[in-house]
């Protein structure tokens, strides 16, 4: 089964912005584990001893916003996703796909990638070829 053109450039994209989307990560988990950190203190506010308190739940209530919060989730299922693939290829492969997504993105062609990892261009290709294929698969894209 091929995979649509459309579908190979989105993870493509993601595999470009994988260590942004990890510091997104980090960023969205902070926020939502700390809500009230820059929040200033409202002087309208009153707070006394004899002050109605509602007993509450906080480590439920960010448990449920950490589970239930679509866009982080999203952004770990495919971070993880690309960490799981690039952790399965051999290291040839994975320096191929280090230098051409991450070290140097857009300074190198194929034919540099090839240059510096000492493979041929074709195989360079390939092997992007298979771990974007082997991305889509743990997404369950294809």
């Amino acid at each position: 089964m091929q995979l649509k053109r459309s579908t190979f450039k989105y993870i493509e994209a993601e595999v470009y912005n994988l260590h942004e989307t990890l510091k997104e990560i980090e960023l969205t988990e902070s926020e939502l584990l700390d809500p009230y950190e820059e929040e200033p203190d409202d002087p309208t506010i009153v707070k006394g001893a004899n002050s109605v308190r509602i007993p509450g739940d906080p480590t439920g209530k960010t448990a449920t916003l950490l589970v239930e919060h679509k866009t982080l989730q999203r952004m770990k299922q495919v971070s993880g996703a690309i960490k799981k693939v690039y952790a399965g290829l051999i290291p040839e492969k994975q320096e191929v796909i280090k230098i051409y997504y991450w070290d140097k993105p857009g300074e190198l062609t194929w034919d540099g990638v090839a240059k510096e990892t000492d493979t041929s261009r074709r195989t360079a290709i390939r092997w992007r070829k298979h771990f974007i294929y082997e991305i889509a698969k743990e997404l369950g894209e294809r």
